[in-house]
Formats: structure tokens, C-alpha cells, sequence
């Protein structure tokens, strides 16, 4: 069984080729969905080794996620980690987060972006931190990063979870899907 990274991206084209050189180190395969980029993501990540899907034009990161679970559905793999493709995480990290899936411990495991203080501008930690906030509130959640895209999955959850929300807040809707079904997160 496969281990895939997902990525989506919008104007990612001067980043994307080093995020799937370092992604694919960890995993058998790259996909990303390149979100209706103006840029050169698309070439740039076909060029990187990548399976790249297309928007015709940018619908939002949950359109971008949607477009690669559905994807991904008809592969057999035993674990999909999603990363953003703005290098903002460490892909070092993906065998760590791979690691309860593969073991069969869990069904999703939450990356967690806030240990770095340098990293994340004050303003987008505050934002994020509220957000998770009302996410865990309104959901009944107990997650310290309801927002983050550095997520483990196993097959059942990417079959299981729907995405509906076009933008940013899918993050947050993943979660409360998945809990409502009784994933274990």
C-alpha cells in the first residue's frame, strides 16, 4: 500500500519543486492540485515528479482538498499526508505524522504549527489561535490546531470525510466531519 503526499497550491510555481523534492524522500508519491494558478506551478511541479491536477481557475483550498480525496479514493494507500505547498511546514516531520496511521492507531493525526515562535507573524497565530478556538466550541473539539494543512490520513478517513467548504475553512470542517463519524483523530 501506497504512502502519498497531497498538496494544494495557488501560486506556489517558486516553492512547489523544492516542497515535493523534500516530500518525496518520505512517501512513494506526490500529488498536487494546482488551484487555478497564474504562475508556473504547474510546470514547475510536473518537472518536480509530481502528478499534478488542475482547476481551471482558483475555487479555494477546500476545492483544492475536495479535487484530491476524491482523487486519491481510487488508489490504494495506506496513509495521505496533506502539506501546503508554501513550504511553511517540515517536511522532515511527514514520517512522524505517517506513523499512528501506519501503526493502525488512528485514523487522522494533526500536524501542530505553534511550537516556533519565529516562524508565524504574531497576527496569524492570534487569528488562528481564536479560530480554533470557536472551531473546538462550536464542535465539541479538543484540537490546539484546528486550521493547520499538515494532517496525516488513513484510507477510511479520506473515504469517509466530506469536504464541502471552498476556502480556508475546510480545515475545520474535516475535523468536525471526521468526529461526527466517529474517526479517531
Amino acid at each position: 500500500m501506497l504512502k502519498i503526499v497531497c498538496i494544494p497550491a495557488f501560486n506556489e510555481g517558486q516553492i512547489i519543486e523544492d516542497v515535493i523534492q523534500r516530500c518525496k524522500v518520505h512517501v512513494d508519491k506526490v500529488i498536487v492540485c494546482d488551484d487555478g494558478s497564474t504562475d508556473e506551478t504547474f510546470k514547475n511541479a510536473q518537472n518536480a515528479g509530481a502528478e499534478v491536477l488542475k482547476h481551471k481557475k482558483n475555487e479555494g483550498k477546500g476545492a483544492a482538498m475536495k479535487t484530491l480525496f476524491e482523487h486519491v479514493k481510487k488508489i490504494e494507500a495506506k496513509v495521505i499526508v496533506t502539506i501546503d505547498g508554501d513550504g511553511q511546514f517540515l517536511t522532515e516531520e511527514i514520517p512522524k505524522i505517517m506513523k499512528p496511521i501506519l501503526d493502525d492507531d488512528v485514523d487522522i493525526v494533526i500536524g501542530y504549527r505553534f511550537d516556533d515562535t519565529t516562524e508565524m507573524p504574531t497576527y496569524r497565530k492570534m487569528g488562528n489561535k481564536m479560530l480554533d478556538k470557536f472551531t473546538n466550541l462550536a464542535a465539541e473539539l479538543p484540537f490546539r490546531d484546528t486550521q493547520g494543512g499538515f494532517r496525516a490520513y488513513s484510507k477510511r478517513a479520506i473515504t469517509e470525510i466530506n469536504c464541502n467548504t471552498k476556502g480556508f475553512g475546510v480545515d475545520a470542517e474535516i475535523l468536525v466531519d471526521a468526529s461526527t463519524r466517529k474517526l479517531k483523530i
